[in-house]
């Protein structure tokens, strides 16, 4: 019994083993399917877009506020009462350059002008009389040189007479006598020439001082007028009529209108191309220069753009700002009230719609774009074509061609490259739309429109 289950163990699986290939086998085998032929990848619909070239000028965009040219405070120079305040002179109002804006009492000042005029006269008639002195003193001197020489021949007549005793001693000695005192009264007249001299001089220097003190009372009689320097707004005002004020006491801020600025700021890259590869070295000062580089300074007020025309003046501070790492600039704006209107195209327009601002206002936000003349071809693309890895999918007759250029300039929508070092060629078109899964080589076809 027990060998029948042993023998029974290994005998049923080799016998369904066998049982299963002999119903395979019988089964028999089918032919392989037919295979279908592989059609070659068709060709990828793009659309593209041609090269443009620029013709030598890019602008370089940035944002920027309007700064006024300059603020003038406006101090009293004098001090007194403000004897009258003209009616323009209120914040918000606009001066012309030589308005009298404030007048400070001048009576006190009016005197000590008159003082000193009368002390000029009075200096310049005591000159007058020390001239009348030194012209008599000129005379009696030579009248006195005329006796000298007079009493001196005497003497010497005298001494001949003596020898041969035709004369008296006693007459001798008073022909000397009358020789010295004609020489010393010659000699005290040159010493009162010479001390009227000296007092001539103490006289003109003191003329020459009340001279300089009128001088000095005139100008203070004139800074009791506070005149506007130049055309501007009254941005603030401290003071009113009847107040006293004391010597540089602020009376009226003053803010120029003759031109405005534009605060901007610009890129490393941007001021390298502002520059145009000018030569380092020879004057210092060439270091921290900017070029008068044209610009524009645009405005946008309910949908409709203003411009006005500008010029790159120069740079601001001393370096770069730490934060965004970019150098402050100035953009001047000569003429702050011609303003320009362009249309949707950007053409200028032949009139000014009733809407739009008189002139250029400090803190607006505006759009400055510099206009920069580069010597090298280039070529430009739209900024939507330059892919987020800096690719550009380009056609070549028909394939996919993938370019990594270093961009030169980006604004305006458009993405300009330097035409030899980028490897574009004119006949090169730009695959403006999406690709998936692009790759070297890969056939492409112009879409349709």
């Amino acid at each position: 019994m027990n060998l029948f289950k042993t023998v029974l163990r290994w005998v049923l699986p080799l016998l369904i083993l066998g049982a299963a290939i002999g119903g395979f086998l019988a089964m028999g085998s089918q032919p392989p399917p037919a295979r279908k032929a592989v059609e070659p990848p068709a060709a990828v619909p793009v659309r593209t877009t041609p090269l443009q070239r620029i013709d030598g000028r890019i602008e370089i965009d940035a944002d920027g506020v309007v700064v006024p040219l300059r603020e003038v405070k406006l101090a009293a120079e004098v001090a007194g009462r403000i004897q009258r305040k003209a009616a323009d002179c209120r914040a918000g109002q606009f001066v012309k350059a030589g308005t009298v804006l404030i007048e400070i009492d001048p009576r006190d000042y009016q005197l000590d002008v008159q003082r000193l005029e009368g002390e000029v006269r009075q200096a310049a008639l005591n000159i007058e009389e020390i001239d009348e002195e030194l012209a008599q003193n000129e005379a009696s001197t030579e009248l006195s040189r005329q006796q000298v020489d007079l009493a001196g021949r005497e003497v010497d007549r005298l001494d001949t007479l003596k020898a041969n005793r035709i004369v008296t001693k006693t007459e001798h000695e008073r022909a000397q006598r009358e020789e010295l005192s004609v020489t010393n009264s010659l000699s005290v007249l040159q010493g009162q020439k010479r001390v009227l001299t000296k007092r001539r001089s103490r006289l003109l220097e003191a003329q020459s001082l009340a001279s300089t003190m009128l001088e000095r009372a005139r100008l203070d009689l004139s800074r009791t007028r506070v005149v506007a320097p130049a055309d501007g707004i009254v941005v603030d005002d401290t003071v009113e009529q009847d107040s006293f004020v004391s010597k540089g006491m602020a009376l009226v801020t003053l803010e120029d209108t003759s031109a405005a600025e534009v605060k901007t700021s610009l890129r490393m890259d941007e001021l390298s191309q502002v520059w145009g590869g000018r030569p380092a070295g020879g004057d210092p000062r060439d270091a921290h220069d900017l070029s008068d580089a044209p610009a524009r300074v645009l405005f946008t007020l309910a949908g409709r753009t203003y411009e006005w025309e500008g010029v790159l003046a120069r740079q601001e501070g001393r370096g770069l700002d730490e934060k965004t790492r970019t150098l402050p600039c100035r953009v001047l704006v000569p003429k702050p009230a011609q303003v320009t209107a362009l249309d949707r195209y950007g053409a200028a327009m032949p009139t000014l719609p009733p809407e739009a601002p008189r002139a250029l206002l400090r803190g607006m936000f505006v759009d400055v774009r510099v206009q920069v003349d580069v010597p090298r071809p280039l070529v430009a693309v739209p900024q939507e074509a330059v892919r987020p890895s800096g690719e550009l999918f380009v056609m070549r007759e028909g394939r996919l061609a993938i370019l990594r250029p270093r961009p030169f300039h980006a604004g305006g929508g458009l993405v300009a490259f330097e035409e030899g070092e980028s490897g574009l060629l004119p006949t090169d078109r730009i695959v403006a739309s999406q690709l998936s899964g692009p790759r070297e080589g890969m056939q492409l076809v112009e879409a349709a429109p």
